[in-house]
């Protein structure tokens, strides 16, 4: 009766049992019977910093909360679980590769004996789901085992070194930060003690501990003198009125204004000199330039030691940290495969195929003319 069936039955019909049926029936049988059990736990967590923290708000409140730089860290987090590496290391601690590649399990799910990297990577990615949450930046991950216990392991140690991850990228940005601004702070402070040293030089060079109070001192002796020339000339002309040119008086005035004149002469040329080097004014010029550099290297010493202090404050309150939502799950049920999902999909998925081969043959046929 099967044999008149199948002789009876159209060429689409036979195409449907050994095209979609029949696979679709091999899937369900091989995860249903043969497919080894995998257990499935689950973590949340979520990458925060110092500056997002506030008081009087509950922790689901602040959970729901973050930043541009927490989505970003997280996501940095996610790419560590994803890689190579983070395989090899929990294959060190927990022989996850002896665990998966077991001839216990099905041949299908399991790791090959002599994985290569790209294997490794492949079946890691298959196993191992971290997904971020663009909104509040929560890291959900998902690992597959064939071991409830194994299964949890495998969550703990990735948490814990998705913590160290986070913890090393703060020893790392609190080292590069602080290593720059004490670099600057030891060039201000070697621009400042140059800068010293060219004063003291100055200094001991002229002997004249600081030039501008001392021009400014000659300039108010020549400023008294210049008013005592002019109120002698003032008394000189106002005797010369009454008096003859041989008064003694008179000489003994106009001897006192000639000292003046030559007094007030070798004080402005101890001020101003345009011949010799010596003169104060060309002093004041350099010893000028020399405070001017030696403020603005104080100026830059103290900006550097602020700005170190500040990056060490900034650092400390931009700390990040891991915030378990959800501890690592011990599953107590097989959640992997489902085979009723598996045969559907495969089932829809086949036929899909189907239809759409069979609409190309027929598009094919037609245009040839058969």
């Amino acid at each position: 009766m099967k044999a008149t069936y199948w002789a009876k039955a159209t060429p689409v019909q036979r195409e449907l049992v050994l095209f979609v049926l029949l696979p679709t029936l091999l899937v369900f049988v091989y995860t249903a019977f043969l497919w080894s059990p995998m257990y499935v736990s689950e973590t949340k967590f979520a990458v925060r910093s110092g500056t997002e923290q506030s008081y009087g708000v509950d922790i689901a409140t602040q959970l729901l909360k973050t930043s541009n730089s927490s989505t970003q860290d997280a996501q940095v987090v996610e790419a560590y679980i994803r890689s190579p590496d983070i395989f090899e290391a929990l294959d060190k601690e927990l022989k996850i590769i002896d665990h998966y590649s077991s001839s216990e399990w099905d041949w299908l799910s399991r790791l090959t004996s002599s994985p290569t990297l790209w294997d490794k990577q492949t079946f890691w990615n298959w196993v191992s789901k971290p997904i971020v949450n663009p909104d509040n930046g929560i890291v959900t991950y998902t690992v597959r085992a064939y071991d409830p216990a194994m299964a949890q392991a495998i969550s703990q140690a990735v948490l814990k070194r998705s913590e160290a991850l986070v913890n090393e990228m703060n020893e790392r940005a609190r080292k590069d930060t602080l290593a720059l601004s004490e670099k600057e702070v030891e060039i201000a402070k070697d621009r400042v003690a140059k800068a010293q040293q060219a004063l003291e030089e100055f200094r001991n060079q002229h002997r004249d501990l600081d030039p501008q109070a001392t021009a400014t001192g000659l300039q108010t002796i020549v400023f008294e003198l210049e008013g005592e020339r002019a109120k002698l000339r003032a008394e000189i002309e106002e005797a010369q009125s009454y008096m003859k040119a041989s008064a003694p008086q008179l000489k003994n005035m106009q001897s006192r204004l000639a000292a003046l004149e030559k007094q007030l002469a070798s004080e402005k040329a101890r001020l101003v000199n345009q011949e010799g080097k010596d003169a104060l004014n060309s002093w004041v010029s350099g010893y000028e330039t020399l405070m001017i550099e030696s403020e603005f290297a104080k100026k830059q010493l103290t900006t550097a030691m602020t700005a170190m202090e500040t990056a060490r404050a900034s650092l400390l309150s931009k700390t990040r940290y891991i915030v378990p939502i959800e501890q690592p799950t011990l599953p107590d049920e097989s959640r992997y495969p489902n085979p009723w999902i598996f045969t559907i999909c495969t089932f829809l998925g086949l036929l899909l195929l189907y239809g759409l081969i069979r609409l190309i043959v027929a598009s094919v046929r037609e245009h040839a003319g058969f």
